[in-house]
């Protein structure tokens, strides 16, 4: 019983050092999943300079398949346009996203997805079903991808 109340109490006072209620949790459930519905709308214009736009300068990662894709912002910048030249659309349909909300200025969203994308021919290629991972931080009061994995199947 003792340990049941002493687990109580550091429930509540990390509940309370955030000072985030049920409330304000579900406020940033909300905002993250609207966030991460814009990112990923603004891949499919394959214009991966305002893609970029929602990543941290100082701390962003690209994991895909295991392997680091980008190490920071401005190699996103630099390599990202490259490869998707020959794209005219990049689609992710996305399904059961979770998120989970880390502190106020901090949270991450997990989905599968079937990625598709559009070539200037218009060719489809499906890319096939993958897990996606996004780690958002609240900086300068806006919301940004520090970190991405991907995993395809």
């Amino acid at each position: 019983m003792r340990t049941l109340s002493l687990f109580l109490f550091i429930l509540l006072a990390c509940r309370i050092s955030y000072g985030q209620s049920e409330k304000e949790r579900q406020q940033i459930v909300t905002e993250i999943l609207t966030i991460t519905d814009k990112y990923n709308k603004t891949w499919e214009t394959v214009n991966m300079l305002k893609v970029a736009e929602f990543h941290s300068d100082n701390s962003f990662r690209y994991y895909r398949n295991m392997e680091l894709s980008v190490g920071n912002n401005e190699e996103f910048r630099k390599i990202y346009p490259q490869i998707l030249k020959g794209t005219k659309s990049f689609k992710l349909q996305i399904a059961n996203p979770v998120v989970q909300v880390l502190s106020p200025d901090a949270a991450l969203i997990g989905f599968t997805a079937v990625a598709e994308l559009i070539t200037h021919d218009n060719k489809v290629l499906d890319i096939g079903t993958g897990a996606y991972t996004y780690v958002w931080k609240k900086i300068d009061g806006q919301w940004k991808v520090v970190h991405i994995h991907e995993s395809a199947k």
